[in-house]
Order: C-alpha cells, then structure tokens, then sequence
C-alpha cells in the first residue's frame, strides 16, 4: 500500500530527533538506577525481621489514626491508614512478607513510571502537527497525492506507535533488570488488598502487573488523542507543547479539587489514571470503576479525533 509510505516517514522524522532515543534511554536509567539503589540500600536485617518491622508501622498507623480522626483530617487520610493497618495485620497473621522482591514485584512498584512516559508522549505528540506548520513544510505534504486525513491518520498512528513501543520498551527493561537484580521467579507471589466490604484479599501480583499494562495501552491512547488535537489546533510546535503540559496537570489539579463533586466522574481527567482502579483501593474518587471509565476515555478519545481530523481538513494552508 502507498499509504503505508506516509506512516514510515512519520516513524522516520520521529526516531531521527535526537530526543526521541533520550526518551527511551531516560526510563531505562532510572530502572536501572532504582535496582541499584535499592540492592545497595536494602537492610537484610529488616527483611529477616519483617514481622517485627510490620507490628512497629502497624502501631505507629495506629497512633496516627487515632490523631487524624481525632483531629478532623481527610476522609481519604484516614481510609488510606485503615487499609494500611488491616493490610499488616492479615501479613503478620498469615505470613505474607511485604519486603519480599521479586522481577514482578518490581515491575508492580515500578509502575508509576508510566506518567514520565505520557510526558515524553505529550511532547511527541504536540509537535508532530504543529511543527509542520511552525516550519512551513506542512505544504511540502499537502502536495502529495494523499488526502488530508490519511496524512493526518499517518501521524496519529505514527504517534501512537512510538508510545506503545516505548511503553514495550519500559515493561521488558523492567523485568530484565528485576529479573537479574532479584531473580524471574515470583509469578506465585501475592499482595493484600482491602474490598469494599473491609475484607483483606490476596491477589497474584502477576495478575495486577498485566492488568496495568493492558490499562496503560488504554491510557495513551487517550492522551495521544488529546496532544494530537492540540498539536492540530495550535500552529506553533512550542505553544501547543506548553497548552498540552499545562492541560494535563492543570486537569488533574481541578480533579483533585473537585473530587466530591458528583459531575466530576464525567470529566476526562478524572478518569485518566486506570491503574488506581484495578484493585479499587485509596480511589480519590469513589464512583468510579474501570468499565465505567474505559467508556468515558473511549468517548472523549473519538470526539477528539473527530475535532482534529475536522479541524484539519478545513484549515488553511497560506502559500
């Protein structure tokens, strides 16, 4: 196919830029660095005395939820230690070592490297557009024998891409550097949860970490679309970088500042973040659950594109 062309430039102009390989290169240093540290750091001692070091966190939570409802402090606060206390209580009882590490465990706390890889997205997917237009070579394409929107197509899946190979590149870097660091054993490893119901469950970590994978997929997808729109809107590559920077964390801040308001659950932002919703535990937002959420992000997703590929069917292109 002579489309196929289009994509395979876009991946090209994207791993040419010097800054796309320290996009791939950043996540996997600070992996590495964070076994490191951690192998250099970790007290033996304490792991051979878990259970002592447990009941210590447990009483000290204890004296601090005493004071937290004591003092009025946060529902969310207060619910966050309870569910840290029942935790360690049910590990103490049946023998469950929270200091145990193994590659998916790792992989686990590792997780939250995924939001250094939606900036990095951001920035690639802001500028893909915008510098077209910011360099003037935006007319250099329209010339083509391509339509608009399979041009456009072409760098929204060249896009997308890039994302999911980077996100690839993370969770494989992950495990090699757990597995040489604590082993590739673990798949039988669990971890606690607190239900609904206050119950304490165990669960395979196995099963949370390719739970989050599939959940990221998801997750960049969306925010691919919203810095793919923006990228569309603004003609400058740096503006539409700054709105899409400012957008995202500007978004999450008034989620966290209207969390109990009920219309807020419809917002994209306050379903961005899938993870938090695997295990349904310390939720900001309690209304939420992950089907309920993957709806929201699938519909903000196609009226996003349906503005971009819109907008950029009707813009002008000056001579």
């Amino acid at each position: 196919m002579k489309w196929l062309s289009l994509l395979t430039n876009e991946w090209i102009k994207i791993f040419s830029r010097v800054r796309t390989w320290i996009f791939l290169a950043l996540p996997i240093i600070i992996i590495i660095g964070v076994a490191v540290y951690d192998k250099v750091t970790t007290d033996e001692e304490v792991n051979n005395n878990w259970k002592q070091e447990l009941t210590q966190t447990t009483n000290d939570d204890k004296k601090a939820l005493e004071e937290a409802k004591k003092n009025g402090d946060d529902a969310f606060y207060i619910e966050m230690l309870e569910t840290n206390i029942k935790q360690n209580e049910y590990a103490i009882a049946n023998n469950i070592s929270p200091y145990e590490t193994t590659t998916w465990q790792f992989m686990k706390d590792m997780a939250p490297i995924s939001s250094l890889i939606g900036l990095f997205v951001i920035v690639v997917a802001s500028d893909i557009v915008s510098s077209e237009f910011a360099k003037g070579t935006i007319k250099m394409l329209l010339i083509r024998p391509y339509s608009r929107w399979k041009i456009l197509l072409s760098k929204f899946l060249a896009t997308l891409g890039f994302a999911f190979v980077m996100w690839l590149v993370v969770i494989v870097a992950t495990w090699l550097v757990g597995g040489l660091a604590y082993g590739f054993g673990g798949m039988d490893q669990s971890y606690l949860i607190v239900t609904e119901d206050q119950q304490v469950k165990e669960r395979l970590i196995v099963e949370y970490v390719f739970a989050n994978i599939g959940v990221e997929f998801i997750e960049l997808t969306a925010l691919v679309a919203l810095s793919f729109m923006i990228s569309t809107l603004f003609m400058s590559n740096s503006v539409a970088i700054g709105v899409a920077m400012f957008t995202l964390f500007a978004g999450n801040t008034i989620v966290m500042l209207l969390a109990t308001k009920d219309w807020i659950v419809y917002t994209l932002f306050a379903n961005m973040d899938l993870s938090v919703l695997i295990d349904g535990q310390n939720q900001l937002i309690k209304d939420l659950t992950l089907p309920f959420s993957i709806s929201v992000l699938a519909v903000y997703t196609a009226v996003m594109l349906a503005i971009t590929f819109t907008v950029f069917q009707k813009r002008d292109v000056k001579a």
